[in-house]
């Protein structure tokens, strides 16, 4: 279990207009960043606080988002966490219980100018297909949120700018993120809950609010296309977005969207795009490897359509998502078949094939059968 930890706050150190006495809040960088836990499970309902062996200890940070997901394709879950106003870190495990922070060498923990970004919400996503886990994160305005491309051998390349993502969340303050796929053509799509931290930024920053409106991009499969405006009244109403949670809380096969909101009742999005096209929902059970089968990559197959699932831990800010996958077919009506290859310690891979369309289904570790 990964704890974020965020900064040792004084109350005694005051932000503000000293001429009026009006008070903000204090930039992240005036407080002393703090280290983050980790614990092993021990398996009997108890947990060893391993930090300090794990090297988690050795940099302090003021972690926002983190997401667990295997970077490097060795079999081990790594960790990606956003900083607020300290560099990004990359934690890729090692094996036997250490990990090696490599943010600044991989091209995440800093932008392209060197300077450390105010991360919040990030997440992970193969965007393009290519084998290799991307990472994201969304930042304060006028930093630009990040799309890391994985270019293979730990090195990262943010196509943010190139792709006009960029130049999209410019003046957006984006506290949460998230990669899913909303329409199921099988491409993963990226929504933000957006809002600033200070209340009074109207009359600090001009051009910039405190409440935003969310945004939900479109992976054409060629890049990512601005669907807000043609998406729902919602995306065009400013709050004062937070955390955000996506989940198919009707069990259609669209995956829905809930957004949390600053001082105010939480926003539910009920997403009627994915009834478009097909889908099989799977929920997986590990059985050697952990119950929830984080780590697990599931590939399916559909003529000259294959695609990849993967199961990561975290994501977004402040949020927990439905453990099920949903797994975009477009307007496909068969899968020829699917494999499950289940995480560390056990390591194996099924395939399963006679499956069913627009349906959920439990797959259990080495059971050989879906049911």
């Amino acid at each position: 279990m990964f704890v974020s930890q965020y900064a040792l706050l004084d109350k005694t150190i005051w932000c503000g207009n000293k001429l009026t006495g009006e008070r903000w809040y204090c930039r992240p960088t005036v407080y002393k960043p703090m280290p983050s836990w980790l614990f092993h499970n021990n398996g009997d309902g108890t947990f060893t606080d391993v930090s300090k062996e794990s090297g988690i200890a050795q940099s302090p940070g003021k972690a926002m988002g983190v997401v667990a997901a295997d970077i490097n394709n060795d079999g081990w879950m790594d960790l990606f966490v956003g900083n607020d106003t300290d560099p990004n870190f990359l934690w890729v495990n090692r094996g036997k219980g250490r990990f090696e922070e490599i943010g600044a060498f991989a091209g995440v923990g800093y932008n392209a100018f060197g300077l450390a970004r105010s991360g919040m919400g990030v997440d992970a996503a193969d965007y393009d297909h290519d084998g290799r886990i991307d990472l994201f994160v969304s930042v304060v305005d006028r930093e630009m949120f990040a799309l890391y491309h994985n270019d293979g051998n730990e090195i990262f390349t943010d196509v943010a700018p190139a792709l006009g993502i960029a130049s999209l969340t410019f003046m957006l303050s984006g506290m949460a993120v998230k990669f899913f796929d909303y329409d199921n053509d099988g491409n993963p799509d990226l929504i933000f809950n957006n809002g600033h931290p200070e209340p009074n930024v109207a009359n600090i920053v001009p051009g910039v609010t405190y409440e935003e409106p969310m945004m939900l991009l479109r992976n054409t499969g060629q890049g990512f296309q601005d669907v807000s405006k043609q998406s729902g009244p919602v995306f065009s109403k400013p709050i004062a977005g937070r955390g955000l949670a996506v989940g198919d809380f009707d069990n259609d096969g669209s995956v829905d969207v809930l957004a949390a909101v600053g001082n105010g009742a939480p926003v539910l999005l009920r997403n009627n795009a994915g009834r478009q096209n097909h889908w099989l929902g799977v929920r997986l059970i590990g059985r050697k490897s952990n119950i929830d089968a984080v780590g697990a990559k599931v590939t399916y197959r559909s003529g000259d359509f294959q695609r990849d699932g993967y199961k990561f831990g975290g994501g977004s800010y402040l949020s927990a998502h439905d453990p099920r996958l949903v797994l975009g077919l477009g307007q496909r009506t068969k899968i020829d078949w699917l494999e499950v290859k289940w995480p560390q310690p056990s390591g194996i891979t099924e395939r399963f094939t006679d499956l069913p369309i627009d349906r959920y289904i439990t797959i259990v570790e080495g059971e050989g059968k879906w049911k």
